[in-house]
């Protein structure tokens, strides 16, 4: 399986290999480099890294503006780090298979093109990015210790905000990012259960994560879309923030907790406390429905000779419910002055 992250670039959506993503911070604290090409910007230290920054749209010829809510995408290649600014970061492709990408030839800044539900994302040319000397804009750049980048027990993480915590889940569990979604509300479901959301024709449930931790009716502005178990699910959450990539040494086991804890450890990322989520844990609040729901699809998708069922859609209380038509013996209009608990339809 491939998997990228997309990223805006003057409302288009272009994608990056997850292979060469290191995090996702905010756009600040960038020193200035003089001399220094058109669409090298500076330096950051990041962890007592110094890092290049890259105006990426610069460098691909789309313009050279800068959002105040920009953000830097920290890539990695062969140990030396390049950081790209971006307008912003969109949703994570997983790509199962590698039919859906296509490679070009003869284009400088991209290397292949992914077409998925119906939409088309050039793949930056990350290679590209990192020709030329780009650690000449780095102080002392000899001196840095390129093995401790090349690591493989680091863990990616994304990062969100709930009220005063700040909590995180591993970015394979990660499928895209939803701003202001559309929820609708379903009758009879747990109390964290918010609803519901169509996401290019897939119906998601949505995660109250208010509702689970038991916090205050917070505003949740965002959604973030997981799979686990085959399954997919909204966490509805307050903010999205950013990618880190951290050591699994990072990670603090609490000596103390709850027998059936959703947590998976504490993270110290420069004195800001992150709480890792155990989402196995988490989705085990939902109990048997969803083992339940996953051997329905799965058989659902095993058996091809069900006939189409017709359901006929109706409004309640600014809600939309559905009937199996079989069941529907006629839909007629009742006159207000007319409405009672009784009603005589053709002497019945």
């Amino acid at each position: 399986m491939s998997q990228f992250i997309t990223v805006m670039l003057e409302k288009e959506k272009y994608a990056i290999p997850m292979e060469y993503v290191q995090e996702v911070i905010k756009y600040e604290n960038i020193v200035r480099v003089p001399g220094a090409e058109e669409y090298i910007l500076g330096i950051i230290n990041l962890r007592n890294k110094t890092i290049p920054i890259m105006n990426i749209k610069s460098k691909l010829d789309l313009g050279n503006e800068i959002k105040p809510d920009s953000k830097i995408v920290i890539l990695i290649k062969n140990g030396v780090l390049l950081g790209i600014i971006v307008d912003d970061t969109a949703e994570m492709l997983h790509i199962e298979n590698d039919s859906h990408i296509e490679e070009i030839n003869g284009v400088e800044h991209f290397s292949s093109v992914i077409k998925k539900d119906n939409s088309l994302y050039k793949v930056i040319n990350i290679e590209k990015l990192f020709e030329g000397n780009i650690n000449k804009y780095i102080k002392n750049a000899e001196s840095e210790n390129i093995e401790e980048l090349v690591r493989e027990d680091l863990v990616q993480i994304l990062k969100f905000k709930l009220g005063n915590e700040i909590m995180a889940i591993p970015i394979e569990y990660v499928q895209e990012i939803v701003k202001k979604p559309t929820i609708y509300s379903v009758p009879d479901m747990p109390d964290f259960v918010k609803g519901v959301t169509s996401l290019r024709g897939d119906i998601i449930q949505i995660i109250d994560l208010n509702e689970l931790f038991k916090k205050e009716n917070l505003n949740l502005k965002e959604l973030i879309v997981i799979e686990i178990r085959g399954i997919k699910f909204g966490l509805h959450v307050e903010e999205v923030r950013n990618i880190v990539s951290i050591g699994i040494e990072e990670i603090n086991k609490l000596p103390v907790t709850n027998k059936n804890s959703k947590v998976i450890g504490v993270i110290n990322l420069n004195n800001e406390i992150v709480t890792l989520l155990d989402l196995e844990k988490v989705f085990e609040e939902l109990g048997i429905e969803v083992q339940e729901n996953i051997n329905e699809k799965t058989e659902e998708k095993n058996f091809t000779g069900e006939k189409t069922k017709l359901f006929l859609k109706f409004k309640l209380l600014e809600e939309y419910y559905a009937l199996e038509i079989e069941k529907v013996r006629e839909v007629t209009t009742l006159e207000k002055d007319n409405a009672g608990d009784v009603v005589n339809i053709r002497g019945k």
